[in-house]
C-alpha cells in the first residue's frame, strides 16, 4: 500500500501538534443513547481552536515544512473550516497565508477566516472549484499548497483525534466520522483500526454529495454531480486519491443522511445536548438518530467535527426542522371582519395551551368574500392532538380553517 500511516507515526505527529491544540472532550449523549438503544458518545471538535478539527491537520503539515518553504508562504482552499485552521496556524507561526474559498461559503466562515489576517480569494461554488484556483495560484507564486485532505501529513494530524478517542473510550464498538475529501476519516480509521481491529469505522456522508459512497462502488475516487448541502464542510465532489486508498483499507462501511435528517439533528443536539453543531458535524449523530446502523447495545463514538455555523443559517435550519417534525405549523383562519376577531382567536389558541410564534392578517386575498379576513398564525405545537383540538374549537366558534 503506497499511502499508509502507522499508529506510531500518528502518535508522533500528535506529540508535535499537541502544544498548539485543545484536547477536546468526549461526552456521553444521554438522550441519543436512550433513543437509539446504544451507549453513544460525542467527540466535541466544535470546541477545538478555530471551531473545528482542521487545525490538527494544518499544523501537522505546516510544522513538517522546511524553513525555506515557510518563508515562501502557504495557500489553502476550503469551504470554511480548513481555511480557518490554516489561517489560525499561519498566524500563530508567522507564515504568510493565502486562502481560497467558494463564493457560496457561509458568511460566518468567510468573516472568521479574514480575522486571521490572510489574503482571501473567493472563487467557484464548491470546494473543488476553490481547490483548482488555489493550485493555480500556488504554481504562479511559488506558494506551498496545504491541501484540505489529500496529503499524508494532513492525514497524520487528523489521526490525532483517533489517539484521543481510544484514550477515553478504549472499547468503542463503532466510531462514526463525517467524510468529504476523506482526510479526517483516513487519519482516524488508520489509527483506530490498527490499534483496535474489532472497532468498526463508519463513514457518514450527505445524500446530496455522496462522493465516497459512489467511490466504494467503483473502487476509485468518483466525481459526483453534487447538490447544495447544509453540510458544507463535507460537500466535496471527489474523494482524494491518497485518502481513498487509506479509507478503502480501514473503513467498514459508509452511510448517507439526508438534508432533512441533518437539519433535525442540529436542532436535536442544540435542545438535548446543548451542542451547537454545523451540518457536517451533526451528520454522525444524524446517522444514529435516524438508525442508519440498525444496531443495539453498542458503544458508539460520533465525531462532531465542527461548530462553525452562522446565526442566520442556524435559525433557517432549525425553523425548517421544527416544521418538518410538526412542532411548528401554519394555520390560516377565515374570520369575519371585526374589532374583536383577533382577540377571540388568540383566546381560543391560548386556552388550548398552544403558543403563538407569529401572527398576521390579510384583507387583500382574491378569494375573500366581503367583510371577511384571513388570519395567518404560526404556532408552536407539542403534540398533534393539540392541533386537532384547536381546529375543532375554532370551528365550533364559527371560524373557518382555510387550506
Amino acid at each position: 500500500m503506497k499511502n499508509n500511516v502507522t499508529p506510531e507515526e500518528i502518535r508522533e505527529r500528535y506529540e508535535t501538534i499537541k502544544p498548539y491544540i485543545n484536547r477536546t472532550p468526549i461526552i456521553h449523549a444521554v438522550k441519543l443513547s436512550e433513543l437509539s438503544g446504544n451507549e453513544v458518545f460525542v467527540k466535541l471538535e466544535n470546541l477545538q481552536k478555530a471551531g473545528s478539527f482542521k487545525i490538527r491537520g494544518a499544523l501537522s503539515k505546516i510544522l513538517a515544512l522546511s524553513e525555506n518553504e515557510r518563508k515562501k508562504g502557504i495557500i489553502a482552499a476550503s469551504a470554511g473550516n480548513h481555511s480557518q485552521g490554516v489561517g489560525y496556524a499561519g498566524q500563530m507561526l508567522g507564515i504568510p497565508t493565502t486562502i481560497v474559498m467558494p463564493e457560496t461559503a457561509p458568511i460566518a466562515k468567510i468573516n472568521a477566516t479574514k480575522k486571521y489576517g490572510v489574503d482571501l480569494v473567493l472563487h467557484g461554488n464548491f470546494f473543488d472549484d476553490a481547490q483548482a484556483k488555489a493550485t493555480e495560484i500556488a504554481k504562479e507564486k511559488g506558494l506551498v499548497l496545504v491541501h484540505a485532505f489529500n496529503d499524508i501529513d494532513i492525514v497524520k494530524g487528523q489521526g490525532s483525534i483517533g489517539v484521543e478517542i481510544l484514550e477515553d473510550i478504549k472499547d468503542a464498538d463503532y466510531v462514526l466520522v463525517p467524510v468529504g475529501g476523506g482526510g479526517v476519516m483516513a487519519g482516524i480509521s488508520a489509527y483506530i483500526k490498527q490499534v483496535n481491529p474489532n472497532c468498526k469505522l463508519i463513514a457518514v456522508e450527505s445524500e446530496n454529495v455522496p462522493s465516497y459512497y459512489e467511490s466504494r462502488k467503483t473502487g476509485k475516487p468518483f466525481l459526483v454531480n453534487a447538490k447544495p448541502s447544509i453540510a458544507d464542510g463535507i460537500a466535496v465532489k471527489q474523494t482524494g486519491e491518497v485518502t481513498f486508498e487509506i479509507l478503502n483499507k480501514y473503513v467498514d462501511d459508509v452511510v448517507l443522511v439526508s438534508e432533512e435528517e441533518i437539519a433535525q439533528t442540529i436542532l436535536f443536539l442544540f435542545e438535548n445536548c446543548k451542542i451547537l453543531a454545523e451540518g457536517a458535524g451533526a451528520s454522525t449523530s444524524a446517522a444514529i438518530l435516524f438508525n442508519k446502523l440498525n444496531v443495539k447495545n453498542k458503544k458508539i463514538v460520533c465525531v462532531l467535527t465542527g461548530g462553525n455555523i452562522d446565526v442566520t443559517s442556524f435559525l433557517n435550519i432549525t425553523n425548517q426542522a421544527l416544521f418538518a417534525t410538526g412542532r411548528r405549523v401554519v394555520l390560516r383562519i377565515g374570520a369575519p371582519l371585526g374589532k374583536n376577531t383577533l382577540s377571540k382567536v388568540t383566546d381560543i389558541i391560548y386556552k388550548n395551551g398552544i403558543q403563538i410564534y407569529r401572527i398576521s392578517e390579510s384583507q387583500f386575498e382574491n378569494s375573500l368574500k366581503i367583510n371577511r379576513e384571513i388570519l395567518k398564525v404560526v404556532l408552536e405545537i407539542n403534540a398533534p392532538i393539540e392541533l386537532e383540538n384547536l381546529k375543532k374549537d375554532l370551528k365550533d366558534q364559527g371560524f373557518e380553517i382555510v387550506q
